[in-house]
């Protein structure tokens, strides 16, 4: 056995287990981070395919409320304390440049993910900072002195105070199995249901393969549930933004956001069907009369050549099909009753039953440690003092656009400055 009772073992090398690493060894603290991994950051590598939308540029107030009200209240305070400008600072005293995007989203210049994981490796290595990886945890004992046992597949290690950073389950080729769940829920920590989040949605039938590939843009996805067939369903989830029709069904911006509220209807023995309103800024009648302005300029155009103006061109034969009117009829030609049915369908053009919204293609896991359980100002367990819980391991899950980064960095600089303090006391 390795006594460490005076190092603080760090159990992850994701975003929240390295920059606590780094924090707990800026403090003066001896620091051991184990990574079952051959490389640190492996889900950073591949967040923003690639790009690493690192945090948001929003303020602080309206980053928290991108969270729902448990999870907003739990991040406040860390939020406050490190900041997505304390962030950005860091990294580009390393040489990582950002920028922002129009909706808020930051990357680095480079668009290269792999910059931001080398910066936060140098941060920990000039510190001081002992990574060993390849170094998978089997088990955490709590002894009866309030220390740990940390046991590896080579080693038991010792320690005051441990910070498990492992992250949820989600794209588990990147080493996050769940692990975490285990080894606190033996420690008496309540684990909240585990679901996918922010995850592309499998549909039946599969689209069409003339769709796939398709971008719809700006549009409001709707997620529609009922009990059964009869039932002319409740709207569980909406967002506006792009839709990606793909060879298993939809993904996108809009699709990821509503995917967690369909899951949790599916869990509940409801049907969901997912639907799409190309024209959410106006309403039925608004868009009838955008018609009619179009009908009037151009009343020889065929219907087809003006329905492509309005949706993608692949779809467009498709919905025509749906609303009985004949493709080469000419503008003047269409009915007022065929016109209200075309502007209907196109407010809310039903895409296909939701078959399957895996788990493990979520870029965010649900569910988790259940917050109460855990000090917001210090991220230390209420359940096992000296025990420090960080990033996706949590029952924290917010929306894309760099929100979840931001609470992975901010919760696990949080952890670093307790553990160390603990240790120091």
């Amino acid at each position: 056995m390795l006594n460490s009772n005076n190092t603080i073992v760090i159990i992850g090398g994701g975003a929240a287990g390295m920059i606590s690493a780094w924090r707990s060894a800026s403090l003066g603290e001896s620091v051991l981070l184990l990574e079952k991994n051959a490389k640190l950051g492996i889900k950073i590598l591949i967040s923003g395919g690639g790009k690493c939308n690192i945090t948001n540029a929003s303020n602080i107030r309206s980053m928290v409320k991108q969270f729902k009200t448990n999870e907003a209240r739990f991040l406040k305070y860390a939020f406050h304390e490190f900041t997505n400008e304390d962030l950005l600072t860091l990294l580009h005293k390393e040489g990582v440049e950002t920028y922002a995007r129009d909706n808020g989203k930051i990357f680095p210049v480079s668009h290269d993910a792999e910059d931001v994981v080398n910066a936060l490796q140098q941060m920990m290595e000039r510190i001081g900072t002992t990574v060993r990886l390849l170094s998978p945890v089997k088990e955490i004992f709590a002894n009866p002195d309030g220390s740990f046992n940390v046991q590896t597949n080579k080693e038991i290690i010792r320690s005051r105070s441990v910070i498990v950073a492992v992250g949820g389950t989600s794209y588990q080729k990147t080493g996050t199995t769940g692990d975490g769940y285990r080894w606190l829920q033996k420690l008496g920590h309540t684990i909240i249901p585990i679901r996918p989040a922010l995850s592309p949605i499998h549909l039946l039938p599969i689209p069409p393969t003339s769709w796939q590939g398709t971008p719809i843009r700006d549009c409001t996805l709707l997620a529609i549930a009922s009990q059964d067939s009869d039932a002319s369903g409740e709207i569980v989830a909406q967002w506006t933004g792009d839709v990606l029709i793909t060879h298993f069904g939809i993904s996108g911006p809009a699709t990821l956001e509503v995917s967690r509220e369909a899951f949790v209807a599916m869990e509940q023995g409801k049907t969901v069907e997912m639907a799409v309103d190309f024209y959410p800024e106006l309403n039925a009648e608004q868009l009838d009369e955008k018609f009619l302005e179009e009908i009037e300029k151009n009343p020889s155009r065929t219907i087809l050549t003006l329905t492509e103006q309005f949706i993608p061109q692949k779809l467009a034969e498709f919905v025509l099909v749906r609303c009985a009117i004949d493709f080469a009829k000419k503008l003047n030609q269409v009915t007022k009753v065929q016109r209200r049915v075309l502007t209907t369908l196109l407010k809310r053009l039903p895409l296909g039953i939701v078959k399957e919204i895996p788990l493990d293609r979520g870029e965010v896991t649900a569910g988790g440690i259940a917050l109460n359980e855990v000090n917001p100002t210090t991220m230390e367990s209420k359940i096992r003092p000296g025990l420090f819980l960080c990033g996706e391991v949590l029952d924290i899950a917010g929306p894309v656009g760099g929100y979840n980064l931001q609470a992975a960095f901010s919760t696990g600089y949080i952890a670093g400055t307790s553990a160390a303090t603990r240790v120091k006391d």
